[in-house]
This record gives structure tokens, sequence and C-alpha cells, in this order.
């Protein structure tokens, strides 16, 4: 191996690197800030990643340019931004506070055990919604998947039904946020921190103006301001985590692929589980550890008919297929349109790689 690839081969294993232990930091943060730390107010702590997010994407987009806005992201009418972006943004603010409110009544293993089944629900919603039927071996996996979860929830030591429920809604809006961005953006592609700069300040101001409402005053007549003072570098600590989530999912897209983003995320929140029984001393039970293994191994299942499906639509009409069938013709244009030519593969890969609208394609991809 020259130097030159080893180098490559150096670079992209510190990407992967920095992308596996920013999330799990992040989480961990944020969860010590709302429970050890006694900030329970998940809008604020939401919106304090944002507003990170946003400077940060605003700085690199417009400051250093060293992602310019497309031609696309600049032709974009308020009127647009106004009616569609708006709505998808306040769908992912809901998703992001939900899903941080959860860790003040679950524990951070439950937590991660019970994303494995956000695909259940955004197939089930994308199915609901007419834009997406799927196969039968994806629909065999979902079910497999939710069977899963059933055993998992069953097997906690510490369930806690509000908290539950409050990851059952997180786990809904983000399936909402999937739909909404296949039917009222389909057409658009962006850089991730173009995506980034153009969502972030969205989200930012759907988490702060309701927090105005539902957690200020809480968090004035309590006197929890003061804690935002004397805990100043853990809230400086989980805004910069807040960024550096979206930046490291940006250097692995680019030196790999969106997929393997959803991959490394699935492999990321298995081990946050393991350290969470093993380092943090949360409780797993085996009946646990079961179901969470049986939505691990029909989510890789899921994946593989999906990545299946994808290529064999790819594929020429009339050319062979696994099992000796024919490639069929191409939808009409007026489908394509409709759905964006994105399936819910690659929806699911935004919704773990970045903050913002993902392009697949955005860039070379060193391989």
């Amino acid at each position: 191996m020259d130097l030159k690839r080893l180098l490559g081969a150096l670079d992209v294993l510190g990407c992967v690197a920095l992308y596996m232990v920013v999330g799990p930091a992040l989480i961990l943060v944020n969860k010590q800030l709302m429970t050890s730390y006694g900030f329970p107010y998940p809008m604020l702590i939401s919106g304090i990643g944002q507003v990170s997010s946003a400077i940060g994407s605003f700085f690199v987009v417009k400051v250093f340019r060293w992602q310019p806005l497309s031609d696309q992201a600049k032709s974009i009418s308020w009127d647009f931004y106004r009616k569609n972006m708006v709505v998808v943004g306040a769908a992912f603010a809901a998703s992001l506070c939900f899903g941080n409110a959860g860790y003040i009544y679950l524990t951070v293993s439950f937590v991660q055990i019970l994303k494995a089944f956000t695909p259940c629900v955004v197939v089930l919603f994308l199915y609901l919604s007419g834009v997406e039927a799927p196969s039968r071996n994806v629909a065999l996996s979902v079910a497999a998947m939710s069977a899963g979860t059933v055993i998992s929830s069953f097997g906690e030591a510490h369930f806690n039904l509000t908290g539950f429920l409050i990851m059952c809604a997180a786990e809904t809006s983000e399936a909402t946020r999937l739909v909404l961005t296949q039917r009222l953006l389909c057409n658009l592609k962006f850089g991730a921190f173009e995506g980034l700069y153009l969502m972030a300040p969205i989200c930012a101001a759907w988490m702060w103006g309701l927090a105005l409402f539902l957690e200020v005053p809480k968090l004035r007549a309590s006197g929890d301001f003061a804690k935002v003072a004397e805990n100043g570098d853990v809230f400086l600590i989980a805004a910069l985590l807040g960024f550096a989530v979206n930046v490291a999912s940006f250097l692995v897209i680019k030196r790999t692929s969106s997929v393997m983003v959803k991959l490394l995320g699935t492999a990321r929140n298995a081990g946050l589980v393991l350290l969470s029984a093993l380092a943090l001393g949360e409780e797993v039970t085996a009946q646990q550890a079961l179901g969470y293994g049986i939505c691990l191994a029909f989510f890789a299942a899921y994946n593989y008919f999906k990545l299946t499906e994808k290529k064999d639509a790819a594929k020429p009409p009339g050319s062979p297929l696994p099992g000796g069938k024919r490639g069929a013709a191409p939808p009409a244009a007026a489908e394509l349109t409709l759905r964006g030519g994105r399936s819910s593969l690659d929806l699911e890969a935004d919704a773990d790689a970045t903050e913002g609208l993902l392009d697949d394609g955005a860039g070379p991809s060193p391989r």
C-alpha cells in the first residue's frame, strides 16, 4: 500500500472514529444536564444544539464558503420556504425535543433499544400516506423488528410509561418529518451544510419559540437559570457537540456513503447500549438483550432488502434480476416527480446523517 492510500485509509478511519464518538457523547451530556444537573428542559437543550448548528453552518456556507449555496438553494422563494420547509422543520423540532425528553424518564440503553423501532413507524407512515408500499420481505422484517421491540419493552427493569409514550411521540414525529420531506421537498437535494444552513434556524425558532411559553416560565419560577451560569462549561460542550455531530456525519458521508452512515449509526447505538450496561451501571436484562438482538438482526435484513430493491429498480428494463426476473420499465415522469426518486432507505439515512437535507451525491467520495 502506497503512502497516499494509507493516508486516505487513516483519514476515513479518523472520520468514522469521530462520528462514533461525538453522537454518544452528545446523548450522555444532554442526559446529564437534564437529570444530574437538574435542568429538565428538553426544548431548551435541543435548541442549544440547533443554534450552534445554525451559527456553524452560517460560517461554513457564508463566511468561509467551504460549501457555498447552490443555484437550487438560492432559487428558493420565501413563499416556498414558509409553506414547505417551515412545516418540515416543525416536525423535526418535535422529533428532537421528544427524543431528548425521553432521557429524563428512561435509561440511555432503553432509549437506544426503542430507536430500533423507528424504521417500522417510517414504513407504516410511508405506506399510509401513499408514498411507498413495502415489499413482502421488507414488511416481514418490519414485523420482526416490532416483535423484538415488544420483547425488549416487557423486559425493561425500570419501565416508565411516560417516558415510553414520549419516545413513541418522538418516533411518530420523525416518521412524519420523513413523509413531509418526501411530499413537500421531493425535488430538492442539498449538500449537508447547505441543508443545515437552511433547516437549523427553523428548528431553533420552533424550539425556542415553544420553550418561551412551555419551559421558560417554569425555569424562571424555579430559579434554574442560575444552573446555566454555574455549569456554563457543560452547556458549552453540549452546544459544540451539537454542531460536531453534523460535521462528523458530513465527513463520513463524503468519504463513504449515506448508507454507511446509517449502518454506523446502528452500530453506534448498539455500542451505547453496551457502554450503558458496562460503564454506567444501567441494567439490561436478558429479555431486553434478546429483543434488541432480534431488532438488530432484522434491521440488517431490512436494509439488505431495501438496498437490493433499490439496485433492481435502477437496472435497465429487461435486464436480468435475481430469480430469473426481468427489470421493470421505469415509472412515468410524473411519478418520479412525486416521489423525488428517493426510497425510504434514502430518507432514513438522511435522518441519521445530518440535521438538514442531505444530497447523497454531494461531491465526490474517495472509495
